[in-house]
C-alpha cells in the first residue's frame, strides 16, 4: 500500500446516541470499506483497552475501558470469522485475565463460539511468534506479537479518547493522545511494566511518541490493515496524575487507518493536529496527509456538531493549568507497584537509564 493511498482513507463519524449499536457499526464498516476486509481476513485480532481501567468503590469507571456491548457489536459484524480480543501484560493491573472476567469478556466469548480472549504474557510463548524492535537503548528489544505483522490478519484497535496528556499541549512533547494508534502499540507489548517505565524514563523528552509512530509504520509496511475505532458512550478527561473524569461522548470515529482515525478524533476533541508533533511525524511517514482537512469524512448523524457545541461551552480535554507530564505518568504507574517492585526499578532501571543518556550525549 503506497503512502499516498494510506493517507487518503475515509473516516466515518458515527452518532450512537439513542441508536442501535449493531446496526450503526454495520453501516459504518460498510461506508469505511471494512466489511470487505473482514471477508478477506483469515483471522481478526481486536485490541481492547482494558489495562487502563480504573475502579471507584469497586465499580469500573466509564471511559477507562471498552464495554462488552461495543465488543459484541464487533462480533456481530465479523460474520463468523475467528475473532480474538487481547490486552498487554504491561498494564495498571497485575492480572489481565481477572480484568477480562470482571468486565464481562469471559462470558462474552462463552456466548459466541467464534470469539476468544488472549493473554499475551501467557499465550505468546514461542519466539517465532514475536517481532522484536531494537532501538539501541540499553535494555532488551521491545517485543510485539507476530500476528500484528501477518498480512493475512485484520487488526482492530479501540481506544477511549483521553487528554490532556503531555508536557506541552502545543507540540505534544510528552505522551501522545490516548487514541487508537497508541492503544494498539502499547496494548500489544510483551514486555513487563518495569520495561515500559524504562522506555518512558530513558526518552523522557519525547515520551513514547517516536516508538509508537515507528511501530505503526512498520505494521503498514508489512501490508497489514489496522482499523482504528475511537470513542463510545464515554470519553475521558485526564487530570492530575492518572485520574480520569468521564465525559459523555456517544460518538465513534472509524477508519481502516488508525492514524487517520486519531487525527480526526483529535480535531473532535478541540485540537489542531497540524500543531502536534505526534501527527506531524505521522504525516512525515505518509500515514496521514499533512493537512487533515483533506481527509474524506463521512458523517452518520449529527454527533460531530453535537460534540462541537458541547465542547465550545467547556472543553475538559484542553489543559486548565499544567497538563499531565511524562514524569507524572511514570510516577503514577510507580504508585501502583509494590514496594519491592519499586525498589527493583530504582536499583536496576535508573542506573541503566543514566548510562543510556550519557552514551546518547557522547554520540
Amino acid at each position: 500500500m503506497s503512502s499516498e493511498n494510506k493517507s487518503l482513507e475515509n473516516v466515518v463519524i458515527v452518532d450512537i446516541e439513542n441508536q442501535d449499536l449493531n446496526e450503526s457499526i454495520q453501516i459504518a464498516f460498510e461506508k469505511a470499506g471494512i466489511l470487505d476486509l473482514i471477508q478477506k481476513a483469515r483471522e481478526i485480532f481486536v485490541h481492547v483497552p482494558l489495562g487502563a481501567t480504573f475502579f471507584r468503590d469497586g465499580v469500573p469507571l466509564e471511559a477507562t475501558y471498552l464495554d462488552v456491548e461495543l465488543a459484541e457489536a464487533i462480533i456481530s459484524v465479523c460474520s463468523g470469522k475467528p475473532i480474538t480480543f487481547y490486552e498487554a501484560p504491561a498494564t495498571a493491573h497485575r492480572d489481565v485475565k481477572i480484568l477480562f472476567e470482571k468486565l464481562g469478556y469471559q462470558k462474552l466469548v462463552e456466548k459466541h463460539s467464534q470469539a476468544r480472549v488472549l493473554f499475551l504474557e501467557k499465550d505468546i510463548m514461542d519466539k517465532d511468534d514475536i517481532v522484536s524492535l531494537n532501538y539501541g537503548f540499553n535494555y532488551p528489544p521491545i517485543e510485539l506479537p507476530g500476528f500484528l505483522f501477518d498480512r493475512g490478519n485484520l487488526i482492530i484497535s479501540f481506544s477511549n479518547p483521553k487528554a490532556p496528556f503531555s508536557e506541552k499541549v502545543a507540540g505534544f512533547k510528552g505522551l501522545p493522545f490516548s487514541l487508537s494508534g497508541k492503544s494498539l502499540i502499547m496494548g500489544s507489548t510483551l514486555f513487563s511494566k518495569k520495561n515500559l517505565l524504562h522506555l518512558a524514563f530513558s526518552d523522557i523528552g519525547l515520551g513514547l511518541r517516536g516508538y509508537i509512530v515507528d511501530a505503526l509504520d512498520k505494521i503498514h509496511e508489512a501490508g497489514v490493515t489496522c482499523v482504528g475505532i475511537n470513542g463510545g458512550r464515554y470519553a475521558g478527561a485526564m487530570i492530575e496524575n492518572v485520574r480520569v473524569t468521564p465525559v459523555e461522548w456517544n460518538v465513534l470515529t472509524i477508519s481502516k487507518n488508525t492514524a487517520i482515525t486519531d487525527a480526526v478524533s483529535a480535531e473532535l476533541m478541540g485540537f489542531n493536529p497540524q500543531e502536534i508533533d505526534y501527527f506531524i511525524e505521522l504525516a512525515q511517514r505518509g500515514l496521514i496527509p499533512f493537512d487533515p482537512r483533506t481527509i474524506p469524512v463521512i458523517e452518520m448523524g449529527d454527533g460531530r456538531a453535537r460534540i462541537g457545541r458541547q465542547l465550545k461551552e467547556n472543553n475538559p480535554f484542553l489543559s486548565k493549568g499544567s497538563p499531565i507530564s511524562t514524569r507524572q505518568w511514570i510516577f503514577g504507574l510507580l504508585g501502583q507497584m509494590s514496594f519491592k517492585d519499586r525498589l527493583h526499578i530504582f536499583r536496576k532501571v535508573i542506573p541503566s537509564i543514566i548510562r543510556y543518556k550519557i552514551g546518547k550525549k557522547k554520540n
